[in-house]
């Protein structure tokens, strides 16, 4: 999988071929392909749920920001390391 700078202006969203569900407000997933379960927390819930279809990452630190007490400066350098994994695992696709 070739990689992809993330900048505020790439899109992301989940991998369709990955199944999810709701375990006491947190998203369990499991890649079919790889036979591999993964767990987010909360705010990786979150982001999740907001990630059905492509959405910028610019649009994604914005609906964070309104919905936690955070800056988008501090989104920022929280979430593209984790969306960073989150492509690395397949989980989600990025394109710019």
């Amino acid at each position: 999988m070739a990689k992809v700078k993330l900048t505020e202006n790439t899109f992301i969203k989940r991998n369709d071929n990955i199944l999810a569900s709701d375990l006491d407000g947190e998203k369990v997933m499991m890649s079919i392909q790889k036979g591999e379960y993964y767990g987010l927390g909360k705010t990786g819930t979150f982001i999740w749920n907001h990630i059905e279809d492509f959405i910028s990452i610019n649009d994604l630190v914005t609906l964070i920001t309104e919905k936690y007490n955070v800056t988008r400066e501090h989104c920022l350098e929280d979430i593209v390391p984790f969306l960073t994994d989150l492509i690395e695992k397949e989980l989600i696709i990025a394109t710019n």
